[in-house]
């Protein structure tokens, strides 16, 4: 049994943040909150999305419930909901997931958990680079350099963080130095990323949103953003494309 409330804007943020890589997930409703994680189809990207228990307005979770959730289905219905709209989730026979808001009231039936794909496992890598930035200056800088190219190059040095992007004829530099940043250890990395990717993850993110990543040399990154209040973690580990000798 699962009978929790939370506002609009938590579902439309995870909801669009599962869509942005898979089409269907299992959301763990566990005792300290909800959790999810899935891996894209090409295994280049996955993501995990945490909403703590005290994120809800109210949260009642008997055990451990694993939900099979078209999450397009939902993302479509969370577009009609407003974000300071209060709104009700419940699973009662495991086979359908109610959604109501205001006078309306969807039923979407769930999948079998076991015929989603396997759950991704987190991967522990050193990511030396850490740096700490308003996470809106990173979309605007993620999607001005989407219109130059298909990928970019992430590094750090003395100088702070730099996200660099080169077409046939135009290039852009985007620079943050260490004063400029909320955190930066200073450290040195460099890696490349698929713009395809970065474009999608920054959906999530609005001005005043915190965005941790963490950066090496050709390693994946993790790009970790606190959005809607901070009330939902949502965290993206990309592989890097390995540039041609």
């Amino acid at each position: 049994m699962v009978e929790v409330i939370l506002n609009g804007e938590i579902l439309k943020t995870v909801s669009k943040a599962m869509v942005s890589l898979v089409s269907e997930a299992r959301f763990h409703f566990k005792e300290e909150g909800l959790h999810s994680r899935a891996v894209d189809p090409a295994n280049v990207a996955m993501v995990i999305v945490d909403v703590p228990s005290s994120s809800f307005q109210s949260y009642s979770v008997d055990g451990e419930f694993v939900a099979g959730v078209d999450v397009n289905r939902i993302f479509d219905i969370s577009k009609s909901i407003k974000s300071d709209e209060l709104v009700e989730l419940t699973v009662v026979d495991e086979t359908s997931l109610m959604i109501k808001f205001g006078s309306v009231r969807y039923s979407v039936s769930l999948i079998d958990p076991s015929a989603i794909r396997k759950e991704p496992r987190v991967p522990q890598i050193d990511l030396p680079a850490k740096i700490v930035m308003d996470a809106g200056e990173f979309r605007k800088a993620i999607m001005a350099a989407d219109k130059i190219s298909d990928h970019v190059v992430f590094r750090t040095n003395s100088e702070g963080f730099f996200i660099e992007a080169e077409g046939d004829v135009d290039r852009i530099t985007f620079h943050l130095s260490e004063a400029e940043l909320a955190e930066f250890n200073g450290m040195e990395a460099r890696s490349m990323f698929s713009l395809e990717y970065l474009k999608e993850f920054v959906k999530v993110a609005s001005p005043g949103d915190v965005l941790t990543i963490r950066l090496g040399n050709d390693y994946p990154g993790r790009m970790t953003f606190e959005v809607a209040g901070g009330k939902v973690k949502v965290e993206y580990i990309l592989a890097p494309r390995i540039e041609a000798e």
